[in-house]
This record gives C-alpha cells, structure tokens and sequence, in this order.
C-alpha cells in the first residue's frame, strides 16, 4: 500500500491532491481534493513458493493477486481516475515498481465508475473509483528448522549382500 501511494503522489495525482488509507479509525476526513485506498480482493492464485536463507531462516513467498480500490473525491475526481487507470497500464509503472517495490508488478485496472457522495453538509461532492489489480509476491520471513545435536553409532562388523544378476 505503501508504494502504490508512493506511486500516486510521485508519478499521477498533482498537487494539491493527497492519498490516504482507507478504513482507519479516528482519521478525520481530508479536504479536497483527495484519494482514499483500500483493499478490496486478495486472490492467491499459485502454491506457496519457499526460499532458504543463508542465515538458516526460510522465506515462504505467496504469489497473488491484490486489487486496490482508489477513491478520487473533489474537483476533477473522475478525470483524475481515468488518469490513474489510464497510467496503472502503462509500461512506465511497470518500470517503476520493478525499481522501487519489488515483487509489486500492476497488471490492470477497471473502468472508472462514478458514485453519489453527498456531504454531511448536504452538498454533492463528485466521487469516483477505479480498482487497481497488482501481482503481488508476498513474503513472510521464519526462522527454519536445524538439528542440534547429531550423533553416530560405531559399525563393528559389515554385512555381505548378495546380488543376483537375473541368471540361475
């Protein structure tokens, strides 16, 4: 979430416009115009992969697909989500993700939608959202399992075996 608002804020929305999380408790709403993100899908779509680390830690990468769903709020609200939309699928994303969040690759988006928002003033506020799908490798880091202790037992004889070769 932290590079997609990253991505927003240094390569789409300009200033004045700003980007926060949604569903947050007690976070007052900004003055527009504004975008709200949250995460609206998590749909894993291959079976966990696993790395082995050389400080003996395992790292268990989830390949999945996350869509975001960014919420433009204020004047020019939709020109700004056809914006979003329009550059998510653009190669230049791609590029960027690779060089600032790894395992963050954008694959497409959806049409813009607009919706009805009114204020709690009772005033219409132009609303708009488009959903964001990303591929995304997620990792979680675990110590691995090791032996700590290994012992042997002393051969004292050998046994013979006997190979037959098929023929009596």
């Amino acid at each position: 979430m932290k590079g997609i608002r990253l991505w927003l804020l240094n390569n789409v929305l300009p200033s004045p416009w700003t980007v926060q999380q949604g569903q947050q408790n007690r976070a007052p709403t900004m003055q527009a115009p504004f975008a709200i993100m949250q995460i609206v899908t998590r749909e894993i779509y291959a079976t966990n992969g696993r790395r082995y680390n050389p400080d003996g830690s395992v790292t268990v990468i989830t390949p999945m697909r996350l869509g975001i769903q960014i919420s433009t709020f204020g004047t020019g609200a939709g020109n700004q989500a056809a914006q979003i939309a329009s550059l998510w699928r653009d190669p230049d994303a791609v590029a960027w993700f690779r060089a600032t969040c790894p395992g963050v690759a954008p694959l497409y988006a959806s049409p813009p939608r607009q919706h009805p928002f009114t204020t709690a003033e009772k005033q219409y506020e132009d609303q708009w959202s488009v959903d964001l799908i990303a591929d995304v490798q997620a990792s979680v880091t675990k110590p691995g399992q090791s032996a700590l202790l290994l012992g042997m037992e002393a051969v004292t004889q050998a046994e013979t075996l006997a190979t037959t070769n098929g023929k009596s």
